[in-house]
């Protein structure tokens, strides 16, 4: 079981530290008024729950109370959330300064800057709430992408984009791709003779329908990727061929070439494997299975001898037999064990060759298809004025990058001298790019202005969780020496901050995690930088206890299951179930010695079979249980059957519909109840459950509760 990132509770801790009367050692506060500092740039590597977020939103505060101008402050997150999260913990600090007395403020500012205020400054304090809404546009705390979307609407002529285009979010982009990609693949179908319909045939025969969907899904995805490995080759066939040349085949190489010569080499040919073959039945039990194959590869057909033969020298997993022939076989007949080991060697080349033609094919396949959606996305994009996400930063990063886009720079030189970044582990190669070119006035001498601009990155690589979107957790520290050299370069001060204190944990948890990374092959899979973790926990942090349990093993013996039973249910015996069951009497321990169940709070890896085994356990023994906290209604069991009794309200002949709902616990009929009242029946299942209903009290219960629903769903809107 792992830790969780858990925003809420992260943030609710971290706000209130100080209110419950946390201990902050004196160290920890100078680290965060250093970081916060706004005379200088400042990078902040820091542990999970030492309270990064809270010391950006510290450096808004102190900006603001130096005088900058709101609007001259750019506060990029990594989520809508985690932007609104921070603009309300700004503005709830600012307004509560307005009521304090002179003596609590100036105590205030003193603790987050280290600076006695004069009343000048107290005055100030007492403002900033006022000026920061009433700057127009607000405080821009925001996503990269808002960022972007803004950018763009302001030079829609110097980007190229349409002056008043639209985001295509995440679920409407979804929606879209799976229309687009059905359009494709029903052409592909109605012209298996043409380039896409070739494609279609060639990707759905090596790929199951599932696979194959998310193998479109993933090329579509990095289409970044796609368009730069075609437009390099300077077309498809180009690319293909150059695969080729990477992959050690030929052009024309096919999988019906490859294998017609695994079957037609000069070493064993086939006219001598049925004589091989009775040679190896007077040897022992391995020999007459090697005998039965080579009888079947002669038996079989041209399309499948390949197939059968292969098996004399491979695996089921294509990994060479280590003998091919027993010891006693091998003496007896060295002239054929001879041959059949230089035939070994000759079908693994042409077995890796084989493998290189399918993943040529495929490959091909996938790029043909996926290509056609792709241009007809990019078309549909077009027509309708819209930009995804990943348009939003090519566009903005193409903006800042052009030749003629001095102005652009001059315009934002103008408009932002302050930029901070928060989750910035999370960051991609071309967000980083953004983030260079719009800074890079700041150490270009003075800019266009007289004045001081600093940037602050706030991070943890270990926290990288979004690599599959395109973060580059690498990037932090590869980022972090590039601003450091500009800064250096043009004479300003820049800070390299480290939070090691955690205001989540205890000094044993704390303890066990630098324990485990202590290990070099594991502190390297965490962090660019050389060294180890270190974890420090706060004076007045609480008590804690890691345990490591032994790892629960499948049973030697499997347990024999229904016939009936479903094919995703776990059996009584299985790893997850018995441990499931091991946590929930370890719940129901510690409850018997005072504890209460809201005090336990089990993490799991992700939501599948094992979370809803511990759930079930928990029931099982009585111990109070939120239960699931995220599911798609859809899939609920409950909310099915109530789907269903809606299909058999609204639909009087859906004899499937009337039937499962009567089987569900609304009705709880049986598989005896159902037989019944469908038997001998020639009519629609809900008019022979009308005519029973006058002789059997539990039809006519059934009935009447059927038509009372009937009677709501034509009322209630």
């Amino acid at each position: 079981m792992v830790r969780r990132r858990t925003g809420g509770c992260r943030e609710r801790m971290m706000r209130t530290a100080e209110r419950i009367g946390r201990v902050i050692p004196g160290d920890l506060r100078r680290l965060q008024i250093e970081a916060s500092d706004p005379a200088a740039s400042a990078w902040v590597a820091a542990n999970a729950g030492s309270g990064k977020t809270h010391v950006l939103a510290l450096r808004v505060i102190r900006l603001l109370l130096d005088g900058v101008d709101p609007a001259k402050i750019l506060c990029i997150t990594f989520t809508k959330a985690a932007a609104a999260n921070m603009a309300n913990r700004v503005f709830d600090e600012l307004r509560r300064w307005t009521a304090l007395d002179d003596i609590e403020l100036a105590a205030t500012i003193k603790q987050i800057s280290g600076i006695e205020p004069d009343a000048a400054r107290r005055t100030l304090a007492r403002r900033l709430f006022a000026m920061a809404l009433e700057t127009p546009g607000g405080l821009k705390v925001q996503t990269i992408h808002a960022f972007c979307t803004r950018l763009l609407h302001h030079f829609p002529f110097e980007a190229n984009v349409a002056a008043r285009f639209s985001v295509l979010d995440e679920a409407a982009q979804a929606q879209l791709l799976n229309e687009i990609s059905l359009g494709v693949l029903l052409d592909a179908a109605l012209a298996p003779e043409e380039a896409l319909g070739r494609a279609l045939a060639s990707a759905i025969a090596g790929t199951s329908d599932q696979t194959f969907k998310d193998v479109i899904g993933e090329a579509i995805r990095k289409r970044d990727a796609v368009r730069a490995w075609v437009d390099h080759g300077g077309s498809i066939e180009a690319a293909i061929a150059a695969l080729c040349g990477t992959l050690g085949v030929g052009g024309d190489d096919t999988i019906e070439r490859v294998e017609s010569e695994m079957t037609d080499g000069p070493i064993f040919p086939a006219w001598q494997w049925a004589e091989a073959a009775k040679t190896l039945e007077r040897g022992g039990k391995s020999d007459h299975e090697q005998a039965r194959r080579l009888l079947a590869a002669s038996a079989a057909s041209a399309p499948q001898r390949a197939g059968f033969y292969q098996q004399v020298f491979v695996t089921g997993k294509l990994e060479p037999r280590q003998q091919i022939l027993t010891r006693s076989t091998e003496l007896a007949n060295p002239e054929l064990a001879e041959r059949l080991c230089r035939e070994r060697e000759r079908m693994l080349g042409l077995i890796e060759r084989r493998k290189a033609v399918a993943c040529r094919d495929r490959t091909a396949a996938l790029i043909t298809i996926a290509d056609a959606v792709l241009s007809r996305y990019q078309a549909m994009k077009d027509r309708r004025g819209q930009l995804d996400y990943d348009d939003l930063i090519d566009k903005a990063l193409a903006l800042l990058g052009a030749q003629g886009a001095a102005w652009v720079h001059y315009k934002l030189d103008q408009g932002i001298d302050h930029v901070l970044i928060d989750e910035a582990q999370d960051t991609s190669p071309k967000q980083w790019a953004i983030i260079a070119r719009l800074t890079a006035e700041f150490f270009a001498g003075s800019g266009a202005r007289l004045i001081r601009r600093t940037i602050f990155a706030v991070g943890d690589e270990k926290q990288s969780i979004f690599s599959f979107q395109g973060a580059a957790p690498r990037e932090f520290a590869v980022m972090h020496h590039r601003f450091e050299k500009l800064s250096k370069a043009a004479e300003h001060e820049f800070r390299h901050v480290r939070f090691r204190h955690s205001f989540r944990s205890g000094p044993n948890v704390l303890g066990a995690v630098d324990a485990i990374f202590a290990r070099p092959e594991a502190f390297a899979g965490l962090s660019a930088e050389v060294g180890n973790t270190v974890h420090e926990s706060l004076p007045d942090a609480a008590p804690g206890l890691v345990e490591i349990w032994e790892l629960i093993k499948p049973a030697s013996k499997r347990e024999i299951e229904a016939w009936d039973a479903p094919f995703d249910q776990l059996t009584e015996t299985s790893p997850q179930v018995r441990l499931a069951a091991k946590i929930a009497k370890n719940v129901k321990a510690w409850m018997k010695q005072g504890s209460r169940a809201g005090d336990v709070l089990v993490l799991v890896r992700q939501r599948g079979p094992l979370f809803e085994a511990i759930i079930r356990a928990l029931k099982d023994l009585q111990i109070p249980v939120a239960g699931a906290d995220r599911l798609v209604l859809t899939e609920h069991i409950a909310v099915m059957d109530l789907m269903v009794l809606a299909d058999a309200l609204l639909l009087p002949d859906d004899d499937l519909a009337l039937a499962t709902v009567l089987k569900s616990p609304l009705f709880g009929f049986d598989d005896a109840d159902l037989f019944d009242l469908a038997w001998k029946r020639k009519s629609s299942l809900r008019a022979a459950l009308r005519a029973k209903a006058q002789g059997n009290a539990r039809f006519a219960e059934a009935l009447a509760k059927l038509e009372h629903f009937g009677e709501w769903a034509h009322e209630m809107p």
